[in-house]
């Protein structure tokens, strides 16, 4: 091996060691799939692969974002789920080979490690790789059943304010009772993840802002009154109460 490949099998090694499929697995074979990965480069808006086509290997973020898209028959788009950095793209072709059941899109400047699946036995010889996979595979098909719920049974009003809470659950909120998250940066983005039209969208948005519910300013939305967001979202489901100081304060004082 020469010094260049050594310094790329390096590179790739460390990726591979911020993936969660991998993480803490002997050093031998971290050192075998960094050498077999190959390393690709996505600009934004660049397919990974497209829906059915062959499930021919698996694949690695390192850094950037990959959308999960379906197509409707008239081209609009639904984002079905978000792959970070550190996960890996679908975990299925390690367990069966049926073709892929979605496009992958680059949401960002984006690097991916490529295992092909001639090399998959140094993967599935190891059962914590495999009941990782089935971790992560059970986990996001109760993701697609609330996604599915929610897009099917609910309005958009509730799908996006269902959507808003679950993206603020990632991101840091201001403290005290002021609720912040930050928009994906174009409406498109966002329509496409709640199945909506961008006027219908923005329509929506304007409904709120009007009320007083939300106030915006440039990406960041603010959430003004968190407890009538939650019943927008949960059409005030006994499984979704409030669960800010002032509503816990409100409730203790009604059962007194």
């Amino acid at each position: 091996m020469s010094a260049d490949d050594g310094v790329a099998v390096r590179r790739r090694r460390w990726g591979l060691d911020r993936c969660g499929l991998l993480r803490g697995l002997p050093t031998a074979l971290l050192d075998q799939i960094a050498r077999h990965a190959t390393e690709v480069n996505l600009e934004e808006g660049d397919a990974l692969f497209f829906k059915n086509d062959p499930s021919d290997f698996l694949a690695f973020i390192v850094h950037g974002r990959i959308y999960k898209l379906l197509y409707g028959p008239d081209g609009q788009e639904l984002i079905v789920d978000t792959i970070e950095s550190g996960e890996t793209v679908d975990e299925t072709p390690l367990l069966d080979a049926h073709p892929h059941t979605f496009t992958a899109v680059a949401y960002s400047p984006t690097k991916v490690l490529l295992l092909a699946r001639r090399h998959f036995p140094l993967l599935t010889a190891d059962p914590t790789v495999i009941e990782r996979a089935h971790a992560s595979l059970c986990l996001r098909l109760r993701h697609a059943v609330e996604s599915l719920e929610t897009m099917c049974l609910h309005r958009l009003e509730s799908r996006l304010a269902r959507y808003l809470l679950s993206l603020m659950r990632t991101q840091p909120h201001a403290r005290g009772e002021d609720f912040e998250v930050a928009l994906p940066p174009t409406q498109s983005i966002l329509a496409a993840m709640v199945n909506a039209s961008r006027p219908k969208l923005n329509a929506q948005l304007q409904t709120w802002h009007r009320s007083g519910l939300v106030s915006r300013k440039r990406n960041i939305l603010r959430i003004n009154d968190i407890d009538q967001f939650r019943c927008k979202a949960y059409l005030g489901r006994e499984a979704e109460r409030p669960t800010s100081p002032r509503a816990r304060a409100a409730a203790a004082r009604r059962s007194a």
